[in-house]
């Protein structure tokens, strides 16, 4: 974290803490939404494990009410993430899997890979209303005027 100073008060050090995972969260968030790289995904998602894992060890630091929502927030969207990236690796254990059959007939294995592809699709696309849903309700701004606000 830079410039973080555990000299400094908590209010101080959280607030630093919290802004820069929040940050680095939400610079994956372009890359999760155009899904040119599934990699983005999976750091979105680790980030906002980050986030929420500071949130809860320091809760005790908020307003209970506040903490609840912005919590819940990040939960929810941990959810959202989580599902889309379960498939990604089944998928990809999957395509491994298949290609280290010594077999010619693939077409059971190629018919699974494709359902779990469409299921992936369809959790994508809750995703992304998730994410929509989050950036209409001014998402990032309320989070970052509920640290100033309380801490």
């Amino acid at each position: 974290i830079p410039y973080l100073n555990p000299k400094q008060p908590l209010e101080v050090c959280l607030q630093k803490i919290l802004r820069t995972r929040f940050g680095e969260m939400i610079s994956f968030e372009q890359g999760t939404i155009d899904g040119s790289d599934i990699e983005a995904l999976h750091d979105m998602r680790v980030a906002s494990r980050r986030v929420q894992a500071v949130l809860k060890i320091f809760r005790g630091a908020f307003p209970k009410k506040k903490f609840r929502t912005e919590y819940s927030e990040i939960r929810g969207l941990i959810r959202a993430l989580g599902e889309v990236r379960d498939f990604d690796v089944l998928i990809d254990k999957m395509e491994c899997f298949r290609k280290g059959q010594n077999t010619p007939d693939t077409r059971a294995m190629d018919m699974l890979i494709i359902r779990k592809k469409l299921q992936r699709q369809e959790k994508r696309k809750l995703l992304l209303q998730h994410i929509n849903g989050m950036n209409k309700a001014g998402y990032k701004e309320n989070f970052y005027r509920f640290l100033t606000e309380c801490l």
